[in-house]
């Protein structure tokens, strides 16, 4: 995922080597779901939701990489084709904490709905500081007449 441009200092100067480094160790494969960076993936629908499937036809469960068996396209649900993009994920939300502990390689769909109940949070806060505080008529020492 970008980093904002606002966020880029919080980041350590060698952050690109550091997150290639991850990726490398772990096989350039989601520490989540097992997808592959760089492939074209075809994500599920219906009675094929949660699973994603390879060129060869390979099905995975989209939340644990679980090998699910082979499917023909034709016998597929796909909903979109998608090529992975591996990116790390702070697991405490925190750029500055590069401990290993704190990093997972995920690719794009499991660290967004790694990040979901987060960003919702940033989201709501966000919305409350736009809206006006507090009552406009209201007496400032707190009391009227």
């Amino acid at each position: 995922m970008p980093i904002r441009d606002s966020e880029k200092a919080r980041y350590p100067a060698n952050w690109a080597l550091i997150s290639a480094a991850l990726r490398k160790e772990v096989g350039n494969k989601c520490e989540r779901c097992a997808a592959p960076n760089g492939e074209v993936v075809a994500r599920g629908i219906g009675p094929d939701l949660d699973t994603y499937m390879l060129f060869g036809g390979q099905v995975y469960h989209a939340d644990t990489g679980e090998y699910m068996g082979m499917a023909r396209g034709s016998e597929y649900n796909a909903a979109s084709m998608v090529k992975i993009v591996l990116t790390v994920a702070h697991l405490d939300h925190m750029p500055e904490n590069n401990d290993r502990a704190n990093l997972r390689v995920l690719c794009q769909r499991c660290h967004l709905r790694y990040d979901a109940r987060h960003h919702a949070k940033n989201a709501a806060t966000t919305r409350r500081a736009r809206k006006a505080n507090g009552d406009l008529f209201a007496d400032p020492v707190g009391k009227e007449g």
